[in-house]
């Protein structure tokens, strides 16, 4: 009793350090390009390696204090059709969602560019490895921290799968806030939901990452490619 109330004290305290770290992480990035006077290419993938950083610190916490694995749902695995038709079916639910709420915020005035945005795929483009580091890394990191460890233990701390997914989605779409736009939140939120949902009845965070990854890449792609 003493031990797994250890252990659920452990994984609280985990949950609450990583959403300080994931807050603190792009100015900690910054700070450090700052005082060394790093150029912006030499800025921009310092800034994404501190994510893969922030990464190994969250495993090794695991490991080391919790006394267990990274993900702790035994990942499933499925014959190569379910993932063809999972990666499809993903992707057309994000799609069609994607669209419809910048359909709703369109109608209601509320449709927004987002500067830092703009000015993010203004600095990609021509930078292709860049642009490839940055989608593999939101695709690797985000799914490995938000679905992989948050979900499976914020389900555990209420005992209810739907509020740890309604609270690591929430923080997923937070983590969108400095594009600056509520669109940009909301956004998230809705694919956060896609994920969260398909983790928790499936458990295979291997076809999120891919699912992930390729998502953010087109998108960088087509918005490189417009500009």
């Amino acid at each position: 009793m003493q031990i797994a109330q250890k252990n659920n004290q452990s994984i609280l305290i985990g949950c609450i350090l990583i959403i300080l770290l994931l807050f603190l992480f792009p100015f900690v990035a910054a700070s450090i390009s700052s005082f060394f006077s790093l150029q912006k290419t030499s800025a921009a993938y310092l800034s994404r390696l501190t994510f893969w950083l922030g990464l190994l610190g969250i495993w090794l916490y695991a490991l080391k204090v919790e006394n267990q694995k990274l993900l702790i749902w035994e990942e499933k695995k499925y014959n190569i059709s379910f993932y063809i038709i999972s990666i499809i079916l993903i992707f057309l639910t994000l799609f069609v969602g994607v669209i419809s709420i910048q359909v709703l915020f369109k109608l209601l005035g509320l449709e927004n560019r987002s500067l830092l945005l703009q000015k993010m795929i203004q600095f990609l483009k021509h930078r292709y490895l860049l642009l490839f580091f940055t989608a593999l890394t939101a695709g690797v990191v985000e799914e490995l921290v938000f679905r992989g460890y948050l979900q499976p233990r914020l389900t555990k701390i209420f005992k209810n799968p739907h509020i740890a997914i309604f609270i690591s989605c929430s923080l997923f779409a937070l983590m969108h806030y400095k594009y600056g736009t509520v669109i940009n939140v909301v956004g998230p939120f809705f694919i956060g939901l896609v994920f969260a949902y398909f983790y928790w009845q499936y458990q295979n965070i291997k076809i999120l990452i891919f699912c992930h990854f390729l998502w953010d890449l087109l998108l960088l792609i087509m918005a490189v490619s417009r500009n």
